[in-house]
């Protein structure tokens, strides 16, 4: 009886840590796109106006997805930088 236990527990444990995982890996997936698409560096920390300008990007992504459902994520996503842009969170073009 307690064998079935701790193999059910084990079992519950494991699939907490995969869950956990999984979710890890979409958030860093996520993340690594939105800088992408702000031209932020990739592989360091960063510093406070960028990680404004990437809250801000996500917060206005949200806005246009519930607003505009249909629209494409490239249209989406040209549009919630030119709002940033016209804010002053993000660099004018060149």
């Amino acid at each position: 009886m307690s064998a079935i236990n701790w193999t059910t527990l084990g079992a519950i444990v494991v699939l907490v840590l995969l869950v956990l995982l999984v979710v890890r890996l979409v958030a860093s997936d996520r993340q690594r796109k939105i800088r992408k698409v702000l031209g932020l560096p990739a592989g360091r920390k960063l510093g406070a106006k960028e990680a404004q300008a990437m809250r801000a990007f996500e917060d206005t992504d949200i806005k246009l997805r519930k607003t505009f459902p249909k629209m494409s994520e490239t249209q989406r996503q040209g549009i919630a930088r030119d709002v940033l842009r016209d804010k002053g969170v993000l660099p004018k073009k060149k």
